[in-house]
């Protein structure tokens, strides 16, 4: 296997096919969640005794859950994601899946309504990102008090709060995905169910990718001018390097910078009409490596000279001996990692150095397969 290989199978690297589905047709993450959930829960009584498990951690046992439906619609036309129901058919979970929406109108208000009808140990279970649990859990309780409902002492554990609702045996539970999923897979396999494992993988990296993306809750350290005061400096690196006395031989062609909400850079073309960009790339540093700075060589850019293949072949050498050369979809991304602890010009002279390289390695053609080596 060659390295590229590695990079293109690196589970750092990639999605799950859940998720990669859920973003290639338009969102709708937490329908595409409840319905898988619902289907893995329909279909594994592994999965469900985990569930069980979970709301018992919560402060109640349910009994035994026989049988999960999603989108039920109740007296009053709400819609809950999911309803979980005893062998008798009594309802004795109510289950919203949540990301980062907001709370609806009936939550927790009508669905806490509901629960109070069955006199049997119930629950009412948010399933949440573990980093909107305070915020969500702070929410929920005010607005149940607002609707007239007593909280009492609860459980505290770990991705999970639960809380007595009006002194009797129902609860009102929140948990995370990662911890419920994660009981979930265990129970799994343990039973020996490999299909319902499977699915929660799935499942699993689709909560992951979701919370990824996600605008967590903001940080007083967060709203420092630190941040600030480093992204020009990271901006001009870049436009610095590309015309340092080393490069400048090899740009052809400079194109005007363009921003968006992921990236700030300028496309530049090297040596013979070989397209690039280069700047600063916030998605690839939030999700691939520790720099701002990235190249990218497009495998179908705006103007294409070269042969995406044969532009490849001559960074081999680079590639080889660097493991953070990704052969990505998109293209070609090589990340530019910067010095730490040093002043601006030895930064310069990291990144300058690293760019003339590839643009030698560029200017090269390459051999035929068989003068290459092993």
């Amino acid at each position: 296997m060659t390295t590229n290989d590695a990079n293109q199978t690196s589970p750092a690297n990639q999605i799950s096919l859940l998720a990669y589905l859920a973003y290639k047709f338009g969102g709708q993450t937490e329908t595409i969640a409840t319905e898988a959930l619902g289907y893995i829960l329909s279909r594994s009584e592994a999965a469900r005794n985990a569930l069980r498990e979970t709301i018992r951690i919560g402060g109640v046992d349910v009994g035994r859950i026989a049988r999960v439906q999603t989108e039920v619609i109740g007296e009053k036309m709400e819609r809950v994601d999911l309803s979980a129901y005893d062998d008798a058919g009594e309802e004795r979970v109510l289950i919203e899946a949540k990301f980062w929406a907001g709370l609806t109108g009936n939550q927790p208000d009508t669905y806490l309504k509901r629960l109070l009808q069955n006199k049997n140990p119930s629950a009412l279970l948010f399933v949440a990102p573990e980093s909107r649990l305070v915020t969500l859990w702070a929410e929920l309780g005010r607005l149940a008090n607002d609707g007239g409902f007593g909280l009492g002492a609860g459980t505290v554990a770990t991705g999970l709060q639960g809380a007595v609702v009006n002194n009797g045996p129902h609860r009102l539970v929140l948990t995370s995905w990662r911890a419920m999923l994660g009981a979930m897979a265990s129970r799994a396999s343990v039973e020996g169910d490999s299909s319902a494992e499977r699915g929660i993988i799935e499942l699993n990296g689709l909560c992951e990718q979701e919370d990824s993306d996600a605008f967590l809750p903001l940080r007083t350290d967060e709203l420092g001018p630190q941040f600030a005061r480093r992204m020009p400096h990271f901006i001009k690196l870049t436009e610095d390097a590309r015309k340092d006395k080393r490069v400048r031989p090899f740009v052809t062609r400079t194109y005007p910078i363009h921003s968006a909400t992921n990236s700030h850079g300028r496309y530049l073309t090297l040596v013979d009409d070989v397209p690039v960009w280069f700047g600063v790339r916030y998605d690839l540093w939030a999700k691939r490596g520790d720099t701002p700075l990235w190249l990218v060589i497009r495998r179908t850019p705006f103007d294409w000279a070269a042969d995406f293949n044969e532009v490849k072949s001559c960074l081999e050498p680079l590639i080889i001996r660097d493991p953070n050369i990704l052969d990505d979809p998109e293209g070609l991304l090589i990340p530019f990692f910067l010095p730490t602890g040093v002043e601006r010009e030895e930064a310069l002279e990291s990144v300058a150095a690293y760019l003339a390289k590839v643009a030698d390695l560029l200017s090269r053609s390459p051999q035929p397969a068989s003068e290459q080596g092993p």
